[in-house]
């Protein structure tokens, strides 16, 4: 199966899913993201610096015990990734600027509640496929749509908390921050490596289906 078969796949999965949802969700935020690169003999680009960027991400939630402490969420959404830096061999700036279509999945659990404040935990697991990029290097602008090592899909895994305050029963917004870091992007061969790291802060409404 290829990547656009995948994508279709995991796509009608979540449409279908999200006609059961008990919530929907609709997040957007900044990501920093920067670049951690090694090449086959251990060396690293030490000068790489992390740059900004924005996401918004659309999906469903639902809860998974009856408690109401643990949920599983389901979204996908559009991200943009980057880093920035120098390099004394090649004497010029290097810049990378990609923006991906995400599919994400996450699990989030309830730790206590102050005021009908919930304070939670969560994990998520992201596949990111490469929709446009670009490495700018010594002026020169290079299309990375067809490079090797952003070619594959973007494998990421993401941890981190937040809190979610109602509003009124159908509605509640929630603030999280997510820090994250992908599988080797690497597509050269097995001594080198690239791994994109991220720290995301995020604002979201939550919409309750089935309460009046």
């Amino acid at each position: 199966m290829n990547t656009k078969q995948t994508l279709k796949l995991l796509l009608f999965l979540i449409i279908t899913s999200a006609a059961t949802a008990q919530q929907l969700y609709l997040e957007t935020g900044k990501t920093s993201s920067s670049f951690d690169y090694k090449n086959s003999q251990g060396g690293k680009l030490d000068n790489l610096q992390a740059t900004n960027h924005n996401f918004m991400i659309l999906g469903y939630r639902d809860n998974l015990d009856s408690a109401e402490k643990l949920n599983v969420s389901f979204g996908i959404g559009y991200t943009g990734y980057g880093s920035i830096g120098s390099d004394d061999d090649l004497e010029g700036i290097m810049e990378w600027n990609v923006n991906c279509l995400e599919l994400n999945a996450a699990l989030d659990y309830c730790l206590f509640a102050i005021n009908k404040t919930d304070f939670y935990l969560k994990g998520a697991i992201s596949t990111g496929f490469l929709t446009q990029g670009t490495q700018i290097l010594n002026n020169e602008i290079i299309n990375l749509k067809n490079a090797d090592d952003f070619d594959k899909t973007m494998v990421s895994f993401k941890a981190g908390a937040g809190f979610l305050h109602p509003v009124s029963r159908e509605l509640s917004f929630y603030v999280q921050y997510l820090f994250g870091k992908s599988l080797n992007q690497s597509g050269n061969d097995d001594y080198e490596s690239l791994r994109i790291k991220s720290h995301n802060i995020s604002f979201g409404v939550l919409i309750d289906l089935f309460k009046s």
